[in-house]
């Protein structure tokens, strides 16, 4: 397993339209994904968890991906979070 500290850059978080975009991303992805964020354990394939989760800019998440491609996976994930998820 391989977990990595991220701050989050989108100027509004992982509202609806970001949210949908990474959990989009996240769902193509053969690993198991969680994303810790205060005291929630999200699974970031499922969008209504990521917005109900409440994470805003700067906020500190914890990205842990399990699986054959773990280290692959980790570098997209992080990939689609840099990229602007939209915005």
């Amino acid at each position: 397993m391989l977990s990595k500290e991220y701050t989050v850059k989108n100027p509004s978080g992982l509202h609806l339209r970001p949210a949908t975009i990474f959990s989009q991303a996240c769902a193509k992805l053969d690993s198991e994904i969680r994303i810790l964020f205060k005291d929630k354990v999200i699974n970031p394939k499922s969008v209504l968890m990521l917005m109900g989760a409440g994470i805003t800019k700067d906020s500190e998440i914890v990205i842990e991906v399990d699986g054959p491609n773990e280290e692959a996976d980790l570098a997209s994930i992080i990939e689609t979070l840099e990229s602007g998820l939209g915005e």
